[in-house]
Parts: structure tokens; C-alpha cells; sequence
């Protein structure tokens, strides 16, 4: 098995750190955009980002991944790359809260900045989860300032631990994939302060996503996401 991981960011430092996240699965390749915002935190940074995302999806089923993982909450340019090939296509956001709704009732997402807010309340009601999801919640943190510090990992377990007390939810899902440094660290937090909710890291579902789909031998419908037609197409 052999899945291929897609960095939606122009950003070095994010393509290094994800490498070292799952520098213990030696069956996944990170690889990252050329082309595009050095991260995505709003409808325009998603746009951007797409053609290349889209491209290195292609690439991938070129040079033999079993399926490709778009390793971003918005699910930048997912359904057009699921048009364009037949290996399984998974993203972070669409990944993460189908596995949340498994788990409780009440979604919490934590995210990094407010412009991000609409963007997942789009992605929720493209999903038609709006009534599983409780709430979604900034941490004020930009994408390429997360780590695994404690700074990050107290700005996150103040908006988690207010989704749980505040707005009910029974299971808080990490809503950027930059997250997924801190996710181990905020699940012992959460605990600690005593509550039995499950975080999710998106980027881990994203990529057991994908996995699950090889083991069973499935890809998206060519009803939903049939080839597209033959044309000129100019970048």
C-alpha cells in the first residue's frame, strides 16, 4: 500500500513538519504544492491552491499510489481531483467530521483564524451535517504559527474545553491539519480537566480514511464525479 500526501501550502516549514508527523509510515510520501499561498485560511488561499493540489493528485495515480490524501480541513480541490482519477481521493475536513459523527453527537470544530470560521460552516452544509455540528470556534492562531509548543497547545485547550462546557459537544475535531502535532498532547489535556470527548485529528482520519477505502477496494462513484468532458483548457 502506498498513499500519497499532499501538502496544500507553499510553506517549507509545513511540508517539514507533517514529514516528521508520520516519519513512522514508511508507506506515505508528503509531498507539497510550488504553486499557491503559503497556507490556506480563506476562500481565496482555497482557489489558489487547487490547480496545483489537483495536479500532484494526478501525479500521484501516475506514479502508482494506491490513493491520495489532500492534507487540508477545506478539502481544497477534492472533487475535482476525484473527477480526474480513479484511485481513492480523501480529505482532512470531509474525513474528520463523517469520523466525529461516529463518535458523539455534538461536533466541536477548533480551528485557526476567524476568516476560516465560513469556510468550514460551507463545508458542513456541503456535508449536510449542520445539525451534528454544534459549533465552530478560532484559535487566533495562523496556520504556519502552530506547533507543538505549549502556546499552541493551551490556545487550542481554551476553545476545546469551551466547545465541551459551552456549547455541549461531545467530540471536538482539530480543524486544520497543522493541528495534528498537538492533537496526542490536547487529548490527555481534555482528560485531564475531565472530560471523556475524543479529538480528531484530521490528518490521521484523512489518511485511515484513504487506507480503509484501499482494503476494501472502493473509489468514489463515476455518478458523482464523472470524468469531465474533452476540451480545450488553458491555465
Amino acid at each position: 500500500m502506498r498513499v500519497c500526501v499532499i501538502s496544500p501550502n507553499t510553506s517549507k516549514a509545513f511540508l517539514e513538519g507533517q514529514r516528521r508527523e508520520l516519519v513512522n509510515m514508511p508507506h506515505i510520501k508528503v509531498v507539497g504544492i510550488t504553486r499557491g499561498p503559503e497556507s490556506v485560511e480563506c476562500y481565496y488561499d482555497d482557489v489558489l491552491a487547487s490547480p496545483n493540489i489537483v495536479e500532484l493528485v494526478q501525479k500521484a495515480e501516475r506514479d502508482g499510489f494506491d490513493a491520495a490524501v489532500i492534507s487540508c480541513f477545506f478539502d481544497p480541490g477534492l472533487r475535482a481531483a476525484r473527477e480526474v482519477v480513479s484511485i481513492p481521493v480523501t480529505a482532512a475536513g470531509e474525513a474528520s467530521l463523517l469520523l466525529a459523527c461516529s463518535l458523539g453527537n455534538r461536533i466541536g470544530v477548533v480551528t485557526t483564524v476567524e476568516n476560516s470560521i465560513p469556510v468550514i460552516h460551507h463545508l458542513v452544509k456541503g456535508l449536510g451535517l449542520e445539525s451534528h455540528v454544534a459549533t465552530v470556534r478560532a484559535s487566533s492562531l495562523g496556520v504556519l504559527e502552530l506547533d507543538s509548543g505549549e502556546n499552541t497547545v493551551k490556545a487550542l485547550l481554551k476553545e476545546t474545553l469551551a466547545a465541551i462546557k459551552d456549547e455541549g459537544s461531545d467530540v471536538v475535531v482539530l480543524g486544520c491539519t497543522g493541528m495534528a502535532e498537538t492533537a496526542a498532547a490536547l487529548q490527555q489535556r481534555v482528560r485531564t480537566a475531565g472530560f471523556d470527548v475524543p479529538i480528531v485529528d484530521p490528518l490521521r482520519a484523512a489518511i485511515q480514511w484513504a487506507e480503509m477505502m484501499i482494503n476494501l477496494r472502493l473509489r468514489h462513484s463515476r455518478v458523482s464525479y464523472p470524468k469531465p468532458p474533452v476540451k480545450i483548457r488553458t491555465a
